[in-house]
């Protein structure tokens, strides 16, 4: 197998054994998403038991992976969600898609389940060999002590990918966590529970070694190096907002909107919205001299990242971002930016969903399990899970299971999986995606944030609290943003059909393989319809495709908003658009 022929690793996590083949003619020009759900498509029943033997966990790179192109070495992990009973993909910076891609290695699927309960860790050699050890005294570490043990063993130049004790205890909600460019667990694959099955593989950490004299080798290197010249100069321009606030930005245009979720979705302004917002954390980072500006992966043009020290002076996160900011934030009427980051460390640390776990907590507040702005029973909340108690295992199983568990009535989830930071009554693009996405209310899916047009920037899809236009509008961004998760690509660079253009472009001249931006969208479109092939085998049906019943009752406070889709309307929605 030569060193530009992608590469499908197979890894028996009962038997240990592994083997390397060259990529199946039929995956050959899959990558991402597409190839994490069409493998899984093929090759598991869609009602296995997302922990037992008969799941596999998938990890698949882009086609442009460790190229110079723009954001396109972001990694694809995909699973049956022991979360949401269907299928799922989440996708994550960091430094291993970039690492993969030096491999040429195109996916990793592990399959099988362990007997011994003893975890192992992984190992990628520098000559493309795999090898393995036991975990030891590092199975119950936390994904920083991980990390930090395995780069001093292996090299500072390693990349890792780990769970922490909530996928060693495989609990739903846990992640899986990958090292950012300064070495820290900050970068998750979250949504879904990929991290138990992770866990259920019996598998501790995947560690990546540097390839040694790595080379791309293109069909038309001038061609390759022209466009991703252009296009990274654009970026660094165009995201400049991006790389000074980050995401966090988004909580004062929410505020604004009246959209940000407060109060378990009661209400949506925050009276703390100033202190958690972006000038806020970007003034902290520049007072205690941490860094903004800084790129989560190899290759990143945009550099919306940030590095915050705590108040001991010492690093407390990584990439605060909006939806974390504001699920434990506004969500629980926290109003201190310290304290949020000081969750979100926890729960990378512990390797859990920051967005489910914050979903979680609002609803429980809201129950008067806990009291609304307690922050000291978050964290006890947070040790317990961490400790794997029986209260943690518990609580370890996100908002659905929790909620049904505690005959809670006021749910925030979709198919079985926590809301993320939009209101739907006023983020109503958002609301459609929460309800038709195959992957459970996943923003990421069909993220139809403020003034993001679909396919054509030139037709009117209302303002982002209308009904107008908003079924067309997040199908759309569904097709778009899923061709982006194929590809590999950070859909900051804004999914587009000029983007897809740019991306054909690349690919074309990277391979020699002609690619258009049609066909993307037609690959895309048939990666929908195998993902919502598996969820109906699964057991799903339109009546999952819906938002909770209070949504629909409740009307949004102060704006006085209400969520106006019908059921019909709602479950003809695949059905007129996916033929």
């Amino acid at each position: 197998m030569g060193d530009n022929v992608a590469k499908l690793v197979r890894i028996n996590a009962r038997t240990r054994k592994s083997s390397i083949e060259e990529m199946p003619e039929k995956y050959t020009m899959m990558g991402g998403r597409e190839l994490t759900s069409t493998i899984l498509l093929d090759e598991i029943d869609p009602k296995a038991d997302p922990l037992g033997p008969g799941n596999k966990l998938v990890i698949a790179t882009g086609l442009l992976a460790a190229t110079p192109a723009p954001n396109f070495s972001r990694v694809s992990v995909g699973c049956k969600s022991p979360l949401t009973g269907g299928i799922k993909e989440a996708n994550v910076g960091g430094k291993a898609g970039f690492a993969l891609g030096q491999y040429n290695i195109r996916a990793i699927v592990i399959e099988n389940s362990i007997v011994d309960d003893k975890f192992r860790i992984l190992i990628i050699k520098d000559d493309g060999s795999i090898a393995w050890e036991l975990a030891g005294q590092l199975v119950r570490a936390g994904t920083y002590a991980t990390c930090k043990a395995l780069t001093e063993k292996h090299g500072s130049s390693a990349s890792v990918i780990s769970i922490g004790p909530a996928g060693v205890n495989r609990m739903p909600m846990a992640s899986i966590a990958v090292q950012d460019l300064q070495g820290y667990p900050t970068r998750h694959a979250a949504r879904g529970g990929p991290g138990a099955v992770m866990g259920s593989k019996g598998l501790k950490a995947i560690v990546i070694e540097p390839k040694k004299g790595y080379t791309v080798k293109y069909s038309d290197a001038t061609t390759f190096k022209s466009i991703v010249a252009s296009w990274s100069k654009d970026l660094k321009i165009s995201r400049a907002g991006f790389s000074k606030l980050g995401t966090a930005m988004t909580v004062s245009i929410s505020q604004t909107l009246q959209g940000l979720p407060t109060k378990d979705f009661h209400e949506g302004t925050f009276g703390g919205a100033e202190k958690i917002g972006g000038d806020r954390l970007h003034e902290i980072i520049v007072q205690r001299k941490g860094r903004f500006g800084i790129p989560c992966m190899p290759g990143c043009a945009i550099q919306c990242s940030n590095l915050v020290i705590g108040p001991d002076g010492k690093h407390e996160t990584s990439s605060l971002e909006y939806e974390t900011i504001v699920m434990n934030g506004s969500n629980l009427l926290i109003d201190d930016i310290d304290t949020i980051a000081r969750i979100d460390h926890e729960c990378d640390d512990i390797g859990i969903d920051t967005i489910e776990f914050g979903c979680m907590v609002g609803m429980l507040m809201d129950a008067g399990k806990i009291k609304f702005g307690d922050a000291g029973a978050v964290f006890n909340l947070l040790d317990e899970i961490r400790k794997g108690t029986q209260t943690g295992i518990t609580y370890g199983k996100g908002t659905y299971l929790v909620g049904k568990n505690l005959r809670i009535a006021r749910i925030p989830a979709v198919k079985k999986q926590g809301l993320s930071a939009y209101d739907p009554r006023t983020y109503k693009g958002m609301g459609v995606t929460f309800c038709t996405t195959p992957m459970g209310a996943d923003h990421t899916a069909g993220a139809a944030i403020y003034k993001r047009p679909g396919i054509n920037p030139q037709q009117d899809y209302g303002d982002v609290f209308e009904k107008k236009g908003k079924l067309d509008l997040s199908f759309e961004l569904q097709v778009l943003i899923g061709a982006c998760d194929m590809l590999g690509l950070c859909y900051f660079v804004g999914p587009s059909i000029a983007t897809l253009d740019r991306a054909a472009k690349l690919i074309t001249a990277r391979y020699g393989v002609v690619i258009t931006a049609d066909q993307i969208i037609s690959k895309a479109k048939d990666m929908l319809k195998k993902e919502l092939e598996f969820n109906m085998k699964a057991g799903f049906t339109k009546e999952d495709d819906t938002l909770p019943d209070f949504f629909k009752k409740e009307k949004s406070s102060p704006s006085g908003r209400d969520w106006d889709f019908t059921d019909d309307e709602i479950k003809q929605f695949w059905i007129k658009r996916l033929k």
